[in-house]
């Protein structure tokens, strides 16, 4: 008698696993898999968009990103006060090509998002640029000192070319050095 309440309490139990089984989501999954994969890049990172971005408070900005199979994850940045490249958000803006008067326009743009070690994704950010100083200093309009003295010497050079010229009576290298001097002394003022 036990056997028979052993099996029926067996079967029992099967069929209540056959009932309780969900409904197969298999073609759904496959749908958000396929999504990932062609978004995929790597095994660290996959491209997602932009949903929203939010002023979060006085120093925080929140980016919500929707990834692949339609979850969402959010990112905070540090709110670029003043704007400069020092500041990830900023930089971020730059590298999808908008300014900071047209944040607005990231909406629905797409971004590389990398997974970090904590398995939270973060946008992948260009480095700061550092300029080189010969940019720095022709941008604030000072000449370097290699620029001078290449200046300087070729002026020099055309001062005593003109005397050479002078000294052996050829007015024509004497008017040609006179004219290349002026254009050198244009370029000297035009650098400054």
């Amino acid at each position: 008698m036990e056997d028979r309440d052993e099996s029926e309490t067996a079967a029992s139990r099967w069929e209540g696993v056959r009932e309780e089984r969900p409904a197969s989501d298999a073609a759904a999954l496959a749908d958000d898999l396929g999504r990932v994969h062609l978004e995929t890049i790597d095994d660290r990172r996959l491209r997602a968009r932009v949903e929203s971005i939010v002023d979060h408070d006085e120093s925080t900005v929140r980016i919500w990103y929707e990834l692949p199979h339609g979850v969402r994850v959010s990112e905070d940045f540090e709110k670029p006060i003043p704007w400069s490249n020092r500041f990830a958000f900023a930089r971020l803006v730059a590298d999808l090509g908008y300014s900071a008067s047209s944040v607005d326009c990231l909406e629905g743009e797409s971004v590389t998002l990398e997974r970090t070690i904590d398995d939270r994704w973060r946008a992948e950010i260009p480095p700061r640029h550092r300029p080189d100083p010969h940019e720095v200093a022709h941008a604030m309009g000072e000449t370097s000192a290699l620029t001078i003295v290449g200046l300087g010497t070729t002026l020099l050079y055309l001062v005593l070319l003109f005397v050479v010229a002078l000294g052996n009576a050829s007015l024509t290298a004497a008017i040609g050095t006179v004219l290349l001097l002026c254009v050198a002394m244009v370029l000297l003022v035009r650098v400054r």
